[in-house]
């Protein structure tokens, strides 16, 4: 097990990106059927549902052991109808495209193995309300480690100031990343265990 009191002294991010990625790994099924089911519990009793109209949120790379979103994008169809869901899309640029996801919206997966639609209605960056992103590892201010390609950075700068970001993480909380000048920190991050939220 990775020691988070002193993996950000030793480590710089993209030996936090690898080390973290190593552990994710190296989860049994029953450990992330088990981390999945109460990090979606969690975020179901956190995010006041009913106030928003249109949230962002990823779709998993299942066979990567990303945090499976599909309980809860079944939760809101069952229990909000009126909420829209809008997912992302890479673009050629390294850019990020949202999309309306619908239960008729075809998918596809691309090379790096990330479910995208096809033919979906396009979303504006300002129109949501909410963001709920993906990453690898955190600490204890918000900053997060994804994939370092920076598409969620970019992302997130462009939104709405009063839009809430939201993570999901198998694991605790490192002591501190160095950000970037372009990092975006997260209001909030679920994990198994509970949930961190940052002024």
């Amino acid at each position: 097990m990775i020691s988070t009191s002193t993996s950000c002294k030793k480590m710089d991010k993209s030996s936090l990106r690898k080390s973290y990625l190593s552990a994710r790994k190296s989860l049994t099924p029953l450990e992330i059927q088990s981390k999945n089911h109460l990090i979606s519990q969690r975020l179901i009793h956190f995010v006041p549902w009913q106030k928003l109209k249109l949230i962002h949120l990823y779709l998993p790379m299942l066979d990567n052991k990303e945090i499976d979103t599909l309980p809860v994008i079944q939760t809101i169809r069952n229990n909000f109808k009126k909420l829209l869901i809008a997912v992302p899309k890479v673009k050629d640029d390294n850019q990020l495209e949202h999309y309306l996801l619908a239960e008729h919206t075809r998918l596809q997966t691309n090379k790096w193995g990330i479910p995208e639609p096809v033919d979906a209605t396009p979303v504006r960056v300002e129109q949501i309300d909410l963001v709920i992103a993906p990453m690898i590892i955190f600490d204890k201010t918000g900053h997060r480690i994804g994939y370092g390609k920076g598409y969620y950075d970019r992302f997130l700068a462009q939104c709405r100031k009063d839009t809430p970001k939201i993570a999901l993480c198998y694991f605790d909380p490192v002591d501190r990343i160095a950000p970037e000048p372009t990092d975006v920190a997260m209001d909030a991050v679920i994990t198994p265990e509970g949930v961190w939220t940052f002024s």
